[in-house]
């Protein structure tokens, strides 16, 4: 629904039609309509570049230059999506005619959205041009310097802080006080602040900790999906995404543009049940197996959802939090957070008595194997160091990092080649 921007904040339906632009923009292409998902993965050891686009291949082999179309488009799409907040954020300002409840529902799902977007961009890019106010021209004094990594977790917070109080929507495809709480849990976690992430992590599982019994379900694309998610992006037929075509194989009219690494095939029990969703394979006629994902699967229509948060996480964060903490007094807690995602793929207990030195070991692998092709498994080696003890094609820490973009470089007049990331 396209609304003219001088009538969008004249009546509550038309700004109820800019707020649902702004959801829109997280369907982008480069963000999570396909690309930001993608580059989750085959930038670490889940998966590996198997198609016919190079852009892939270079992600694949962390050999990445700064006009690189990925690198590029996520950083132009994220940029867009917050864009579209500010502006939104701006406009309301003006409005009077909303009731105080329905105001401060939309302030905080936009602010929700913006801690989100720039949570994304500083984990990919390092310190980002921080912007609050919209793009309103062309005019240079739009460009600002790149902000500090903490200057922007600083923002991310106070949004999120200002949405967990005022937000009243509890549809899960949208903002929520779960999924603010849920974004806190990761934000948290990933700065090293263990007790808020175990904090929020705790709160967002106190309110409802299923777990769906039926994997099917869980990656079904049903309007009304399982309890377990948090917080989704859905896609229908006329905004599609593209995410069976790029995972499934040619032989089943899949483009094969990402798929298992033989360590993540590898890495999985022959009894877990997630291998049907993560390590799917048809066999070739040579007797060779073809990998792939089936979390996506809607070739013809595109409407596959795309997961953003869901309670599985909430547990693990919940585990590596009161590891972090205090392995030894929390061990039973942590032991059946991660036994609650083995049970769920039909795989035993860990014991006390098995798990010797490798307990944060064995919440990584639940990790690894639970969230693959969700866009995950990047963001954990590099919030950890891992990375470069992982990934065989990381052998400098400056890769943790994409470039920023070269024509970001070229337009922006308070950031030139000096300010680029180091090593690029």
């Amino acid at each position: 629904m396209q609304i003219d921007a001088d009538e969008a904040f004249s009546t509550e339906e038309n700004i109820y039609a800019a707020l649902i632009g702004c959801y829109d923009a997280i369907q982008q292409q480069h963000y999570y309509g396909r690309n930001l998902i993608i580059v989750g993965d085959i930038a670490s050891d889940n998966s590996i570049a198997t198609g016919t686009k190079i852009e892939y291949y270079s992600v694949d082999e962390n050999a990445l230059l700064s006009d690189n179309i990925l690198v590029e488009g996520i950083w132009r799409e994220i940029y867009t999506a917050i864009n579209r907040v500010n502006y939104m954020l701006y406009k309301l300002d003006d409005v009077t005619f909303l009731s105080v409840d329905k105001m401060k529902d939309y302030q905080g799902e936009l602010r929700f959205l913006r801690a989100l977007h720039y949570y994304n961009l500083v984990r990919l890019y390092g310190g980002v041009p921080l912007k609050l106010l919209p793009t309103l021209n062309t005019n240079s004094s739009n460009f600002l310097p790149r902000s500090s990594v903490q200057e922007v977790y600083n923002q991310i917070i106070l949004d999120l802080e200002f949405a967990e109080q005022n937000i009243s929507n509890v549809l899960p495809h949208k903002a929520t006080i779960r999924s603010t709480k849920a974004l806190m849990a990761s934000v948290y976690l990933t700065l090293g602040n263990y007790s808020t992430a175990l904090y929020y992590s705790n709160e967002v599982l106190s309110a409802n900790s299923e777990l769906e019994d039926n994997l099917s379900e869980l990656y079904a694309n049903s309007a009304e999906p399982s309890r377990e998610i948090i917080f989704y992006v859905p896609f229908t037929a006329s905004d599609k995404n593209r995410m069976a075509e790029y995972h499934l194989p040619n032989q089943l009219s899949g483009r094969w543009e990402n798929s298992p690494s033989q360590k993540l095939i590898d890495l999985i029990d022959a009894t877990d049940e997630r291998k049907e969703f993560v390590a799917a394979y048809i066999t070739l006629s040579d007797n060779q197996r073809k990998y792939y994902t089936k979390k996506y699967k809607d070739l013809s229509t595109g409407t596959d959802n795309v997961i953003v948060f869901r309670n599985a996480e909430m547990y693990l964060i919940r585990a590596e939090a009161n590891y972090m903490l205090d392995s030894v007094a929390n061990l039973n807690t942590i032991l059946d957070d991660i036994n609650a995602i083995r049970n769920r793929a039909n795989l035993p207990d860990i014991e006390p008595a098995s798990i010797g030195n490798s307990l944060i070991g064995l919440i990584d692998k639940e990790k690894q194997i639970e969230f693959a092709f969700e866009g995950k498994r990047w963001f954990d080696l590099i919030r950890t160091g891992k990375a470069l003890g992982v990934v065989p094609t990381i052998n400098q820490q400056y890769q943790f990092l994409l470039p920023i973009p070269q024509s970001e470089i070229i337009a922006n007049p308070n950031i030139d080649i000096e300010d680029q990331n180091d090593g690029y």
